[in-house]
């Protein structure tokens, strides 16, 4: 997808580059965490991590020197405008109405209804609360500004934005892949509770990519939409007790209503980039 003069997207420069960084950096972290006296550095390691997505896009943007890329970064990045009021709903409410509705479901298979009640603490990281607070916050603001910032759009040309969609959630899934091996994180637990609720984790992402695409391409490419989806997608999941078996169900409402979206805006996921790509400065899902 070339949208710009004298400019083609590299996506396997940006994604090798991302990914290698983050696997460095996190499989470090995972070492850390597994040896007795270093656990204290895990955090530090991890950072690069958090950055790289975000770090490798803006080298890749204003080390192309291409005014039109810049400024379209620019603008997507600070342009509240183009958030849609029709759209708005699903941003803000469409994570926290999935799990309150799987939740209800899963009372069906005798899952408590303490699952309603607020969680002791964000669980992201054990035992570390302002962490688990902090990687709430920064990571989908990082994260999005590389993915949504670069990553997504480089690989779009040629393809449908389903296509894109499925491709991108595999590269997402990669690029989490060694946080299931530090010991105390998220990943790491749930994959000791059951490698059923880790393999869970990867196949969310699928409708979860999907989702925030519709978001993303349906709001003129509006970076801040869907950091702020990200983020209430990620506070969604551990705002609450809901239990892994429970999520297991989210992921089965989330593919649902993905369907749903695509079967209702079939020419927008199905037609292939270039029929799309010739109206993206011009809000190309209206």
């Amino acid at each position: 997808m070339n949208t710009f003069p004298n400019y083609t997207y590299k996506s396997v420069t940006y994604f090798a580059i991302t990914i290698g960084i983050t696997w460095a950096s996190l499989f470090l972290a995972a070492y850390f965490s597994h040896t007795e006296g270093l656990e204290d550095y895990m955090a530090i390691a991890m950072l690069p991590s958090l950055l790289t997505p975000f770090a490798v896009a803006l080298i890749m943007i204003y080390g192309s020197r291409n005014k039109g890329l810049i400024k379209d970064f620019k603008h997507r990045l600070l342009n509240f405008g183009d958030i849609r009021l029709n759209y708005r709903w699903a941003i803000l409410v469409l994570m926290p109405a999935v799990v309150l509705w799987a939740t209800s479901i899963s009372l069906i298979f005798g899952q408590s209804a303490q699952q309603f009640s607020f969680s002791d603490q964000f669980a992201i990281m054990s035992g570390a609360l302002f962490l688990s607070i902090a990687i709430l916050f920064l990571a989908p603001t990082f994260e999005e500004l590389g993915w949504r910032g670069y990553g997504m759009d480089s690989l779009l040309k040629g393809k449908s934005l389903l296509n894109a969609s499925l491709l991108f959630s595999l590269l997402w899934g990669l690029w989490h892949l060694p946080l299931f091996f530090i010991k105390g994180y998220y990943h790491y637990e749930i994959l000791q509770m059951s490698p059923v609720y880790a393999v869970n984790y990867f196949v969310a992402l699928i409708p979860a990519v999907i989702l925030s695409n519709w978001i993303y391409y349906k709001n003129g490419r509006s970076i801040i939409a869907i950091i702020i989806f990200h983020f209430i997608l990620n506070l969604s999941s551990v705002v609450l007790q809901t239990e892994q078996f429970t999520k297991c169900i989210v992921t089965i409402v989330l593919i649902l209503v993905s369907v749903l979206v695509i079967w209702k805006n079939k020419d927008f996921f199905l037609t292939k980039t270039d029929s799309i790509s010739n109206n993206i400065n011009t809000n190309i899902a209206s």
